[in-house]
């Protein structure tokens, strides 16, 4: 009996070395564990492809955060993460010290100029978008808005939150709000805006970590303006036309709108298998279909590129791309009025867990 017993152990063992039993499937049955990063910009797709694609490989898990551009790339060059986003170029510094960075063009975005959906104000010319936000126009009254003189407050601090929460009445003048030091929306946006004025963003701007925030504190204060990404636009806020051109998906993928930019994916090195599968995806018709939902430009699979801003990417659209689609990614829309707290609108989703994986 013991040697019956020896015998089969045996014949098991060897079957299971030659893969005739359990491996025939070993790498099929192996779950995908995947972290991203980066742009909040990029936040909405990210998750939504992420949700998607989990939908579609049970047990495959892909974790998404935001963190901004610069905590994206920093993210995938030390290892961090697998893939980082932004919504900038990779900058010639960052470059330099991870030479090794490869960015993947996923889609195309647009920078919308917003304003609260009672000001009256529904265009600015460069020049004038230029005045307001290195603080040498301070009164609406000045482009075609009501009067409202602004007050020199300080530019940060617990005064300066005093005086705002203190100057919610009709006497406020132009309320200056713009994303912080880092953001690839901001970076974009000081090199497409401020650059060719040679001067900084006011000192007297009120900083927000992300596009939700931006959204939200322009839509609580009816003498704010701000600027955020077009995927991020919604009725909480009034877009404006910039030098006659109003900010729309259409005018961003003919390159008419002046503030477009391309939306990036950033690996260490080539892909490895996990990271090319899901960026497989995201380049998919099914992929770009998702960017497209969410309000963003398709792009095709245009591949790894060099530098984003040195080439040309032709889109090409598909009529199911050019549906409008019910689908909106708006996070946390409840506007906040002066003085209240709102919950973060760009927290991760429930479906995309953003915490970093189990030891």
């Amino acid at each position: 009996m013991v040697a019956a017993t020896l015998l089969i152990a045996v014949i098991a063992a060897s079957l299971l070395g030659s893969g005739c039993i359990g491996d025939g499937d070993d790498g099929a049955q192996q779950s995908m564990k995947l972290q991203i990063a980066g742009s909040t910009t990029v936040l909405p797709i990210a998750e939504e492809c992420a949700r998607v694609f989990m939908e579609g490989h049970p047990g495959d898990r892909v974790f998404v955060s935001g963190g901004g551009s610069s905590h994206g790339v920093k993210a995938v060059a030390d290892g961090t993460m697998g893939i980082g986003t932004a919504s900038r170029d990779l900058t010639d510094s960052e470059l330099g010290a991870h030479p090794d960075l490869a960015p993947h063009a996923i889609a195309r975005d647009g920078i919308a100029i917003v304003v609260h959906p009672e000001n009256p104000v529904d265009g600015l010319t460069m020049a004038q978008l230029q005045g307001i936000y290195t603080g040498e126009i301070t009164n609406w009254k000045d482009v075609g808005g009501e009067d409202s003189e602004i007050a020199e407050v300080p530019s940060g601090g617990i005064i300066r939150d005093i005086v705002k929460f203190f100057n919610c009445g009709e006497d406020s003048g132009i309320m200056v709000v713009s994303r912080e030091e880092g953001s690839g929306t901001r970076g974009y946006f000081e090199d497409a805006v401020m650059k060719s004025t040679g001067k900084e963003i006011t000192d007297h701007a009120i900083i927000q970590d992300s596009n939700g925030k931006i959204r939200t504190t322009v839509a609580g204060d009816k003498h704010s303006i701000g600027f955020l990404s077009l995927g991020y636009a919604s009725s909480d806020v009034k877009t404006v036309a910039l030098d006659g051109v109003a900010p729309s998906t259409e005018n961003v993928r003919s390159g008419e709108y002046a503030i477009s930019r391309t939306l990036l994916m950033i690996t260490k090195g080539e892909p490895d298998e996990n990271e090319q599968v899901f960026l497989d995806f995201v380049l998919s018709e099914d992929g770009q279909k998702i960017v497209s939902d969410v309000h963003y430009i398709p792009v095709g699979n245009p591949g790894t590129i060099e530098n984003s801003s040195e080439i040309t990417i032709s889109l090409s659209f598909t009529a199911e791309y050019a549906e409008a689609s019910a689908f909106k990614w708006a996070g946390n829309r409840n506007p906040v009025t002066c003085g209240a707290v709102a919950s973060d609108p760009d927290r991760p989703s429930r479906q995309t867990p953003a915490q970093p994986f189990p030891p």
